[in-house]
């Protein structure tokens, strides 16, 4: 049972991955060609590199980090319906939460969220929807300034010596963490110019249509060889 949950993880998340990569390019290219519209986002970004230069806001940058990495636990253990037991992160910037149950079910994304799941900035993405156009900037520096500290979070944390991505191995760790880090770029990136709700209902048909016309290459191929 086991090997077959693991070869049916591997199709789905190289698959997932085949398609985010697929899609990503023109999603980056639109991007780059309507920059303007992700000024106030680029602002945000360049502010957070700005203020950790500040040796008070360093000082606690680690802590925060932890939080934020024991935060990823706690909201995606709750998704999956874990009770949380304990949330501890010291001031020495160590951390840890206990939940209870040991079920497969939901454990990778529990385990790894903190290395793929930029939870500030989709809580910022989800309170875009609540603001009037003449707002959409104040949400959008916020963007760049969460995504900013999350690229930072990730950058220092993915790192061999954790105990989640060697509970987990770290090829399927990797494999989940890269195809995971891609999607939120390809949503942040939509977020920016449509918002998080045309932005889900745009790239999902995409990935439909992808995965369709390569089942129909594949179809035709097959034809003529045979």
């Amino acid at each position: 049972m086991r090997i077959l949950s693991t070869i049916l993880f591997y199709i789905i998340f190289v698959l997932s991955l085949a398609l985010i990569i697929t899609n990503l390019p023109p999603v980056v290219i639109d991007a780059a060609k309507n920059i303007k519209i992700y000024q106030w986002f680029l602002y945000g970004a360049g502010a957070y590199f700005i203020i950790r230069l500040i040796p008070s806001v360093r000082k606690n940058e680690t802590w925060l980090q932890t939080f934020s990495h024991e935060l990823s636990h706690t909201i995606v253990g709750m998704i999956f319906f874990r009770k949380i037991h304990s949330f501890n992160v010291e001031d020495k910037g160590t951390g840890v939460i206990t939940h209870s149950g040991k079920r497969r079910i939901g454990s990778t994304f529990i385990s790894l969220a903190p290395y793929c799941f930029p939870i500030f900035t989709y809580a910022f993405m989800l309170l875009r929807l609540l603001g009037s156009t003449e707002s959409m900037y104040i949400f959008d520096l916020f963007i760049g300034f969460t995504a900013a500290f999350h690229f930072v979070c990730f950058w220092k944390q993915t790192r061999p010596y954790q105990t989640d991505l060697q509970k987990v191995g770290y090829f399927h760790s990797y494999l989940f963490i890269a195809t995971w880090r891609l999607f939120n770029a390809t949503i942040i990136l939509l977020c920016i110019k449509t918002g998080i709700a045309d932005a889900v209902t745009y790239i999902f048909p995409k990935y439909w249509e992808t995965l369709v016309n390569w089942w129909t290459f594949i179809v035709e191929l097959t034809t003529k060889i045979f």
